[in-house]
């Protein structure tokens, strides 16, 4: 590990650390509360490092929810990949008795490799359609996702580090990004949240009409919705919870207008969708629809995402983040948008959560509505934003990658 030269390193502490982050500020669990988690069977002991902090905090009840990338590779493709009643109904009664919901991911962009883009989309639908229960959990009972370190993941990121030193260099990254290294990570992630309330409520009191993107490979327009509101850092329900549903997280986003997106955008990192790569894509918009695209890798698993239902013609969220981020910082490639996302300005083709009750009506006030969310990395160090104030001129909020203020 390089979390302190020259100093031995308890890993072990280090861990349990990460998992009190998940509880106390991942999902906020409350004494007597259920929890749910979602896992790789691979991160079995990690898992129950999390179950042991989650009982600590007071947890009344656990389940967890295994997965197998090698066996959900074969069930892929020898069957069509659809949600089960049995499913739906273990997700309910946990989500309806306000349990909390971790998620946690060990990327592999190989594990799905030669799969189909119709069946990697197959399974992404099925998969997303579970996890919504819990996103939209009657009893609010706080949802996070993050990832756990494993020999896949590693070698992704750090093929220049000698093979034995691989999990080690992965481990001393991941815990410098959920804030772990810090002397009291619970502490430093309630001050992020403060800090970052601040951003959000300047965004929030300049109401800017559009917002313009410029780089060498990106010349975008996109008005928000009427009325919009900045997001990011954690989700609060009032007198509730408050908490961080990504660990970890450097935004602040919000919605644009479904029907006022134009210009093109062009990715600058690569985006790892279920296991398998698109890199190197560019988008055109008019009046908000995806007229054109390409991609020099992924083009087919490009296609299969937009061509998901009507609403991935359109983006659901832009987000904004400094290249200053903890994350970016590191200057790596990390292979999973979880944390590729939070190192870069990022929009999302699909769904965004609308305020109103049906569909058509979300669409009339320009909330867009899909079975998926597709986040993509478009930032970059020659990047700038402007915001167009109510009297039609324009000021910087983003200067070369960083915020101007």
């Amino acid at each position: 590990m390089i979390i302190e030269k020259g100093e031995p390193v308890d890993l072990n502490y280090y861990k349990h650390k990460y998992a009190e982050v998940l509880i106390k500020i991942g999902i906020a669990l409350k004494e007597h509360q259920m929890l749910c988690i979602e896992a790789p069977i691979e991160q079995s002991d990690f898992v129950s490092i999390v179950a042991e902090e989650a009982y600590k905090a007071g947890c009344s009840k656990l389940h967890v929810i295994w997965k197998s990338d090698a066996v959900d590779r074969v069930k892929v493709q020898h069957q069509t990949i659809e949600v089960l009643d049995c499913d739906t109904a273990v997700a309910g009664y946990y989500a309806d008795n306000g349990a909390g919901y971790i998620r946690l991911d060990c990327p592999d962009i190989n594990a799905f490799k030669g799969i189909s883009p119709e069946k990697i989309n197959e399974m992404a639908l099925a998969e997303t359609k579970i996890r919504s229960i819990f996103r939209a959990s009657k009893g609010h009972g706080g949802h996070t996702i993050a990832c756990v370190p494993c020999k896949s993941w590693a070698d992704m990121v750090f093929p220049d580090v000698e093979e034995s030193e691989r999990m080690d260099a992965l481990w001393d990254a991941v815990l410098t990004c959920v804030r772990c290294k810090e002397a009291d990570p619970v502490g430093a992630w309630r001050k992020y949240i403060v800090d970052t309330g601040e951003r959000k409520a300047k965004l929030n009191e300049k109401q800017y009409q559009a917002y313009r993107y410029s780089s060498g490979k990106t010349d975008l327009t996109i008005s928000p919705v009427e009325n919009h509101r900045w997001n990011g850092g954690c989700i609060e329900f009032v007198g509730e919870r408050v908490f961080v549903p990504n660990i970890p997280t450097e935004e602040v986003f919000t919605v644009p207008h479904k029907y006022k997106v134009n210009g093109h955008v062009a990715s600058t990192m690569p985006l790892n969708y279920r296991g398998q790569i698109i890199d190197d894509f560019v988008l055109w918009f008019e009046n908000g629809r995806i007229s054109k695209y390409e991609a020099k890798t992924g083009e087919e698993l490009l296609k299969a995402i937009i061509d998901t239902d009507e609403g991935t013609h359109y983006i659901g969220e832009m987000a904004f983040i400094d290249q200053n981020s903890p994350i970016a910082s590191l200057h790596r490639i990390f292979y999973t948008t979880l944390y590729d996302e939070n190192a870069s300005c990022h929009i999302a083709i699909g769904f965004t959560f609308g305020p109103y009750s049906t569909p058509e009506e979300n669409d009339q006030h320009g909330y867009n509505s899909s079975k998926l969310h597709v986040d993509f990395m478009v930032g970059s160090n020659d990047m700038s934003i402007k915001g167009q104030l109510t009297d039609g001129s324009w000021e910087d909020i983003f200067i070369d990658g960083k915020w101007a203020w």
